[in-house]
């Protein structure tokens, strides 16, 4: 049995209010230091005592609902808020990794001094922006469902330009696809040494061609590539990616002749993406489902990607729910490793699926049991060979691998299970020797995902609770 670590907590339905000077006192399961739980890494839970005090602040205020403050320069101070509802942190402070030191700092000060903060029944224009987008946001995944019916004109009227947008889609993609097609046979006919010492406007200039076509996902896999000739063995990995992108190719060219899901897949890799309500609109998976892995990736100069991996209790199922942030912004809702949600998770369709969004949830303190783990390394690559018989384009397949050690040998870290094989990871030193620590030689519970070379561990079982690596 695992227990969520850290536990969830829920907030008392109705007004928070209970003292007509003072906010309420904080819920009994979010103490001070199930708060410092909610920092993404110890570093920022650390800070975030140095600013735990009122002194610091120079408005402390909130209402039923939140809790915000000013901090730092007078002139110009951050602006931080917590949102009890869904959890949700904001801070103007350039820290793009919330909630940072400010917003866990806000919430200790709350949970040990309440009466510090002063009861607003207005809340200044930037938190009230923030919050009513915060609950339209919700008020959509909860009623997709009871969104007005149009006339039966307008279905019909609304389905036609639908059917035209998507023709034309992809009669442009068409010709970008044989655009490429036309590039990567030359390639192959003059050899992948042709490549070397081109400028990174050559890759550029056919990357904007395929976004031209509507071709994004291939234009990022195109600009990818000089990337890929900088390392030691680049022929090896050009030629597979480069055979990955032609796969991908001849198999949208036979795209009518697939299978729905299968189709699917091909449309998302070439930068078809559905839209939310679509994929929400649909009937999801109700569950008991445990945080048991994130990771956060710039993707671009002002975008980052946060992916976080699911395991559901009954169904046994793993989801991945990607957000993006841009700009700083922040995410609208922290999900923190080891917490339980109880919630209807919606997959996007696929051959394979991985990918979903949450219709509904709340937090949940509950134990949890996996069911799902891989006994051995070799269950682990019949499964992912299953995977890709399904989807050959399977990018990350996420795992927990039961009972393997992690140690170092002959100057790499390994997996070994009790059958003596080896699973390659794929870790930085300083974590990579973490986790043989955590293990101590003994075997371990451990999630992460195989890209098809090397295993990216994101968390380890130790002691019944999941520890981040």
């Amino acid at each position: 049995m695992v227990s969520p670590n850290p536990k969830s907590f829920v907030i008392p339905e109705g007004n928070l209010i209970r003292n007509p000077k003072y906010l309420c006192s904080m819920p009994q399961e979010l103490t001070y230091d199930h708060v410092l739980t909610l920092a993404p890494d110890p570093g920022t839970a650390q800070r975030a005592k140095s600013v735990a005090h009122a002194q610091r602040w120079h408005t402390l205020e909130g209402n039923g609902r939140a809790i915000w403050g000013t901090i730092g320069d007078p002139t110009d101070p951050y602006r931080t808020a917590v949102d009890f509802e869904g959890m949700g942190f904001r801070c103007s402070c350039p820290v793009r990794r919330l909630p940072c030191k400010h917003g866990i700092g806000l919430l200790l000060l709350f949970t040990k001094a309440n009466h510090v903060f002063q009861l607003v029944d207005n809340p200044p224009d930037w938190l009230a922006d923030w919050l009513k987008k915060r609950s339209d946001k919700a008020n959509k995944l909860t009623s997709t469902d009871a969104a007005p019916s149009r006339s039966p004109e307008a279905e019909t009227a609304l389905a036609e330009q639908r059917k035209q947008n998507r023709e034309r889609r992809m009669t442009q993609m068409a010709a970008g696809l044989a655009e490429l097609e036309s590039w990567l046979l030359d390639l192959f006919r003059q050899g992948l040494a042709t490549l070397e010492g081109q400028a990174g406007s050559y890759f550029n200039d056919l990357a904007a061609r395929m976004v031209d076509a509507k071709l994004g996902t291939l234009a990022r896999r195109i600009r990818q590539l000089p990337a890929l000739m900088a390392e030691a063995d680049w022929h090896e990995k050009l030629l597979a990616e480069i055979g990955d992108i032609y796969l991908l190719l001849r198999a949208f060219q036979r795209l009518d002749t697939l299978p729905e899901p299968m189709q699917d897949d091909l449309l998302s890799l070439a930068g078809v993406n559905l839209k939310k309500e679509d994929v929400l609109s649909q009937t999801g998976i109700q569950d008991h489902w445990l945080v048991v892995g994130q990771t956060l990736e710039e993707e671009d100069a002002n975008l980052l990607a946060r992916r976080t991996w699911l395991i559901g209790a009954g169904s046994g199922k793993t989801a991945l729910l990607l957000d993006f942030s841009w700009g700083g912004a922040g995410f609208e809702t922290t999900f923190k490793l080891g917490t339980v949600l109880r919630a209807e998770v919606v997959f996007y369709p696929s051959a394979h699926p991985q990918r979903a969004l949450l219709k509904s949830f709340e937090y949940a303190n509950e134990p949890f049991s996996l069911r799902n783990g891989h006994p051995t390394l070799i269950a682990f690559a019949n499964a992912y060979a299953d995977g890709l018989a399904e989807n050959p384009w399977l990018g990350r397949f996420p795992a927990f691998l039961e009972g393997v050690v992690p140690v170092f040998h002959q100057k790499n870290f390994v997996l070994v299970d009790a059958d003596r094989k080896q699973l390659p990871l794929a870790v930085a030193a300083e974590k990579g020797w973490k986790l043989v620590a955590l293990g101590c030689g003994r075997p371990l519970g451990i999630f992460g995902t195989w890209d098809g070379e090397a295993f990216s561990p994101l968390s380890a079982v130790v002691e019944g609770q999941f520890t981040s690596i």
